[in-house]
Parts: structure tokens; C-alpha cells; sequence
């Protein structure tokens, strides 16, 4: 993670070099600590500003204590508990798996399509994981409106009243680096 990338200009105050300092900070002594007890935690933001990068970094320290930890797309976890659950796959356990892990890690929240099937199984993997009290990691480019208004209060409510929010700002760091 190199905060070079994060711009030093102030808007309203604040910059995004600045802001991104405390969010880097926060993901070291979250890592540093973690444990079962850890708070689970909602990265959102526009696309490329470290996300993904920062939950794989939790996730190595984790690891390196002895954690079971699970990383994965929403969409590629969901496509496989659909061919489970409706008949196309020979065994039925990735939703006990997700809902069993010590750290999961959920990237892309909202890259989805919507339909029944996927609304459930999000809500019950969430419900279930804040049920055991066991840490969960969520990404999404949805700010927290966004979240409200693509989810059905059952899931935002338990993201929004379970989860620390961690808002990443700036510009497409996949962008600036392709154009040095």
C-alpha cells in the first residue's frame, strides 16, 4: 500500500493523502489485533483506491496467526452456492464454509445481479456470521445510501448497525499507475 498515490490537495479541509493515512493506519492495527473478537468491517469507495488490497493484507496477518480465513468475489461465492443449491454441483458446503471461517472476506458487495436467491444468501451469510460474532470483511464501491438503496432494509441494517464503516477516497490508483 503506498500513499503516494493519495493526492495532498485539500477539498473542504481535508486531503484524500491525509484521510487515506487513517484509513492505512487503522487496517495495521486492526491486523495487528485481530482475533474472533475483531469488529467486522464495511471498505467502500469508488473502484481502485485499495480496498481489495488492504482486506488482503488483513487477511495475510490473520493467516499468519493461525486464522481460517476465506477471501472471495460476492459474485463468485454466490454462483457457487446457486449451482449447489439448485442441483448443479455434487456438494453443498460453500455456505457453511463461508458462514464457518474464522475471517471472511466478501469483495465487490453490489457487482451482483439482484434477484431472490442472491438477496437470501447474502442476508443469511451476514445474519448468520453477526449471529456467531465472528469478524467479516465487506468491499463495495456503494457508499452507504447506495447500500440502502440496492439492499432490503434487513441487509443494510445489519451492515450499517454491525459494521465499522471505512470510507476510501481519491483517484483510481490502477489509472495513475498505467499512466507512468
Amino acid at each position: 500500500f503506498n500513499l503516494d498515490y493519495y493526492s495532498k490537495k485539500e477539498v473542504d479541509g481535508e486531503s484524500p493523502y491525509k484521510e487515506m493515512q487513517r484509513v492505512y493506519k487503522s487496517c495495521i492495527s486492526y491486523a495487528e489485533n485481530f482475533d474472533l473478537d475483531s469488529q467486522s468491517l464495511y471498505f467502500f469507495g469508488r473502484t481502485g483506491l485499495g480496498k481489495t488490497h488492504l482486506s488482503l493484507a488483513i487477511a495475510n496477518e490473520a493467516i499468519k496467526k493461525g486464522y481460517n480465513v476465506i477471501y472471495g468475489s460476492v459474485i463468485g461465492f454466490l454462483n457457487k452456492m446457486e449451482r449447489e443449491k439448485f442441483g448443479r454441483a455434487e456438494t453443498f458446503e460453500t455456505e457453511d464454509i463461508l458462514i464457518d471461517a474464522d475471517l471472511l472476506i466478501l469483495d465487490d458487495l453490489g457487482a451482483e445481479f439482484q434477484t431472490a436467491f442472491t438477496t437470501s444468501a447474502i442476508y443469511n451469510l451476514i445474519n448468520s456470521r453477526n449471529a456467531r460474532g465472528v469478524p467479516t470483511i465487506i468491499s463495495s464501491n456503494l457508499s452507504i445510501k447506495e447500500l440502502k438503496e440496492r439492499y432490503p432494509e434487513s441487509v443494510a441494517s445489519r451492515i450499517i448497525g454491525n459494521f465499522a464503516t471505512v470510507e476510501f477516497i481519491g483517484s483510481d490508483i490502477r489509472q495513475i499507475m498505467n499512466e507512468e
